[in-house]
């Protein structure tokens, strides 16, 4: 009896783990994060029509979850991220590598602070 009662809160216990390593992947907080990955990547050996691209996605990626990011952070952050993504945007247009830099270490800080729950 003892055993049994022991598998089904281990069966549980790996339920929850599965379910809430795929919450990331649900919230947007995975691809966002990736896709400020793949800009960096590119940023040090400036290709800037592929980093507009990538921009253009983060900017998609960030619609498709805003209701999500809204939820999870409160509006200073979100409206926050907004506008550093609108910035990032502009610094891309403008082909400005330091501010480009900054506005990719403002989003994942802003990030990190909106999935932190």
């Amino acid at each position: 009896m003892e055993d049994e009662e022991m598998m089904k809160k281990w069966g549980l216990l790996l339920l929850l783990s599965i379910f809430l390593s795929a919450c990331s992947k649900m919230n947007g907080e995975y691809e966002m994060s990736e896709k400020i990955h793949s800009i960096e990547q590119i940023v040090n050996e400036p290709n800037w029509e592929q980093i507009q691209s990538l921009g253009d996605e983060l900017k998609q990626l960030h619609k498709q979850n805003e209701w999500k990011i809204q939820l999870l952070g409160d509006e200073d952050e979100y409206e926050s991220l907004q506008e550093s993504i609108n910035n990032l945007l502009v610094a891309i247009e403008e082909k400005d590598l330091t501010e480009t830099k900054l506005e990719l270490s403002t989003i994942k800080t802003y990030l990190d602070d909106i999935y932190s729950l």
